[in-house]
């Protein structure tokens, strides 16, 4: 009779062929192959050295870690180990505080990264005792050779979920670490106890910070003014602000206030723009143990539009035009800019190139200039792509539009080859009148590190002496009430939507690699075949509604995040070319993709 395999033989089996035969299976626990299975596919069982990867220090003390210290620390106490850690980790699987039983052992957990500041997260690490309870929301005990990383089978780990007892969301993991020696089935009973307790803290902590925001909204509302006060789900307003915040969503306000203020700099002024006014709020944070948990704000000035958006008639003369905001509205910086450069180029009639990812609007963004330069007249549209197949045809096709001074937008001017950009830049400089009464335009993707070729810069010389840059979408944070709303009106006219915080969270923190086209998308599907005027993240598409879980990040880190998918995307994914362009080396490229969590298909797929 054969022998049974040992687990760790097991285990490298499955890392080696990527599955279990049924014999092989049968000797692993179901929640330990459950993990093993998402960990391969998740591409992190390749690397069986891992350690726990530092992932943000701790800046501040936060709600989760001000329930479970008392807690975590008598039962630390209590349990007296020789060989132990206890751990607090966030809803993230990042490791908040450490409790060690005796310096030698503390040492230990550090080579292997078990300190403040570092990912337990399955997708880094595999199966492991924070991120496998974190992702099953349930206690689990991960001994030994369960672990998929070589570097912690010496130890068994006991982790359990930390849920808030009303809404039942999963807040954070307690994790109790040992030798493998010490492993003990009462361990998982032990450790779901001190996770419920943490949650009924953490439960009593939230009613307290609920009265500190009802306290901060009593006082400013005696000052007679139109006050209201803002923080997560909470949105207390008296009568006079209520006549102008009741069009504004409550989701949005708090995301917009709440990335504006933070303990350093508590009082801010933000303008946020809907489709029926421009509203002008000051905010100032209210503060509790350290941490913003919400904010006052105070109603300055309100700008009502005369007539909805969508009535406004069309000014049909090149001196009384209507602002492009009135078609394409938007309050982020990076959008407004972009309209500001447009209605530049239009008032000095200069012909213009927009450059731009696909997706982020930048036909529509020329059909609206021609609406105000040449009202009445249709433009042809000549597509680069197109000319691939046909060359000469679609070169006679612009020539003829050219000597017959019908507008002309050209799109995708980057996919042109060498010779037909050359061609094309002779025929508008043998055409001038169009290119000096702007009107031909052009479109194409955003330029990258590589050298244009000489065809295509001769072209660009004669076209684009206007440029305009349009954002990707998720520079556009601001704008995503604004563009769900448009997206709202045309496909579920007859409801009023609403949408969860998680729900809104995921739509405002996702990449949105396919930009403003991939969101159409997404929300034409949400809003046809929803059943219910609320949008919820189960609605949403998994690589969007995984992004409701994401931590949210400071600024800083934002524009870190920003710098590098816009590298990524200009370089085509290529990493070489992006690091210089970021002037990092590729090592640190990498390791800023692996922490922020970049997800490289859905950033190039």
């Amino acid at each position: 009779m054969r022998s049974t395999p040992r687990l760790d033989d097991v285990r490298d089996m499955f890392l080696s062929d990527g599955k279990l035969d049924s014999r092989m299976e049968q000797l692993v626990r179901p929640v330990v192959l459950d993990s093993w299975k998402r960990s391969r596919l998740l591409g992190v069982a390749d690397d069986r050295s891992v350690r726990l990867p530092f992932e943000s220090p701790i800046v501040s003390d936060s709600v989760l870690l001000r329930a479970a210290r008392p807690i975590l620390a008598r039962l630390a106490d209590e349990l007296d180990m020789d060989h132990a850690s206890l751990l607090i980790a966030d809803r993230h699987s990042r490791i908040l505080q450490t409790w060690n039983s005796n310096g030698k052992f503390a040492r230990r957990m550090e080579g292997i990264g078990s300190v403040a500041g570092h990912s337990g997260a399955e997708e880094v690490v595999g199966t492991n005792g924070i991120g496998t309870p974190a992702t099953d929301r349930r206690a689990s005990m991960i001994v030994g050779a369960e672990h998929l990383a070589e570097a912690l089978t010496d130890f068994a780990c006991v982790g359990a979920p930390i849920h808030d007892p009303v809404t039942r969301r999963s807040q954070g993991v307690v994790t109790l670490t040992g030798l493998v020696e010490d492993a003990s089935p009462i361990l998982p009973g032990l450790i779901n106890q001190a996770a419920r307790e943490v949650g009924r803290q953490l439960l009593n902590l939230s009613s307290m910070r609920e009265r500190v925001l009802f306290d901060s909204f009593l006082v400013a509302s005696r000052q007679g003014r139109p006050m209201a006060v803002v923080g997560g789900d909470i949105l207390m307003e008296n009568p006079a602000a209520s006549e102008y915040l009741h069009h504004i969503d409550k989701t949005t306000l708090w995301l917009m206030v709440s990335e504006a203020i933070s303990v350093h700099r508590p009082k801010r002024t933000i303008h946020i723009e809907t489709e029926t006014a421009i509203t002008e709020l000051a905010c100032s944070a209210v503060v509790f143990d350290d941490e913003v948990i919400g904010a006052i704000i105070e109603v300055v000035n309100q700008k009502n539009h005369t007539v909805p958006l969508t009535d406004l008639p069309p000014k049909r003369t090149r001196e009384s035009w209507a602002p492009l905001s009135e078609s394409l509205p938007g309050t982020s910086r990076p959008w407004v800019y972009a309209r500001e450069q447009a209605e530049s180029a239009m008032r000095a009639s200069l012909p213009v190139v927009v450059f731009g990812a696909s997706g982020t609007g930048k036909f529509t963004l020329l059909r609206h200039m021609f609406d105000r330069v040449a009202p009445g007249q249709k433009p042809m549209v000549c597509d680069g792509q197109e000319s691939l197949n046909y060359t000469e045809a679609w070169l006679t096709d612009l020539r003829a539009a050219l000597e017959g001074s019908t507008p002309v937008i050209l799109r995708h001017i980057d996919a042109l080859d060498n010779e037909t950009a050359q061609r094309v830049a002779d025929s508008l400089s043998a055409n001038p009148s169009l290119l000096e009464r702007a009107l031909v335009m052009g479109t194409a993707s955003a330029q990258g590190s590589k050298e244009q070729s000489a065809g295509h810069q001769s072209l660009l010389d004669v076209l684009a002496v206007g440029r305009i840059d349009m954002p990707n979408l998720r520079e556009r944070k601001q704008d995503m009430r604004i563009l769900l709303r448009n997206f709202e009106r045309k496909y579920a006219s007859s409801l009023n939507i609403t949408y969860t915080p998680g729900a809104y969270a995921a739509l405002s923190r996702a990449p949105w690699p396919g930009n403003l086209r991939q969101l159409e998308a997404v929300m034409r599907g949400v809003l046809t075949l929803g059943r219910r005027s609320e949008v919820t993240s189960d609605q949403l598409p998994p690589a969007i509604a995984s992004y409701a879980r994401r931590r949210d990040l400071t600024m800083l880190e934002q524009l870190e995040v920003d710098g590098i998918v816009n590298a990524l995307i200009r370089c085509d994914g290529n990493k070489v070319l992006a690091a210089e362009m970021l002037g990092i080396s590729r090592s640190t490229l990498y390791r800023k993709i692996s922490g922020y969590k970049l997800d490289e298909e859905r950033l190039f797929v």
